[in-house]
């Protein structure tokens, strides 16, 4: 073999070392995308459950409290006073209101019932102003806590 020929075996090999080295670096750089791709990917689902269970949570603690307040409200047993025993009732209408049908049916169905019976009283001529604004109230938490519902189920 002739020195020509050894130095163009010598760049042939070169040439073949510089195109491994480049499809080397090509498939290490793809396999780093996937990799990311897939770490982010799992970051994002590990966010949202978190996320999630951190909203189911805080919704617990706060029925928590709210259960608190009305057996404390029950446990008073009432009062002779009757501006007390209104108060005591409204707080104990409002809490039902709160916490909803789905922690005490019962209670709910026999102190608050539905929205439809809720539109009922707003058209009665003798319901009082304070007590129909009360109402759009309660109902206006009834479509909060039937959004926040929703929003827990499907995560949007």
């Amino acid at each position: 073999m002739e020195q020509v020929e050894v130095a163009l075996w010598i760049q042939v090999a070169a040439v073949l070392a510089a195109v491994a080295a480049v499809i080397i670096a090509m498939f290490a750089a793809v396999a780093a995308s996937v990799v990311a791709l897939v770490l982010g990917w799992l970051d994002r689902r590990t966010a949202l459950a978190i996320s999630t269970a951190d909203q189911q949570f805080q919704r617990l603690f706060r029925e928590q409290e709210l259960l608190q307040r009305l057996l404390e409200n029950y446990n008073r047993g009432g009062s002779k006073d009757s501006d007390e025993a209104g108060r005591m009732g409204s707080e104990a209408l409002t809490l039902f209101g709160a916490i909803g049908p789905e922690r005490l049916p019962e209670l709910w169905e026999s102190h608050v019932s539905s929205d439809v019976s809720f539109h009922a009283h707003l058209e009665d001529p003798e319901m009082p102003p304070y007590k129909k604004e009360a109402i759009k109230v309660q109902l206006a938490l009834n479509a909060s806590r039937r959004a926040l519902d929703a929003h827990l189920r499907t995560g949007r």
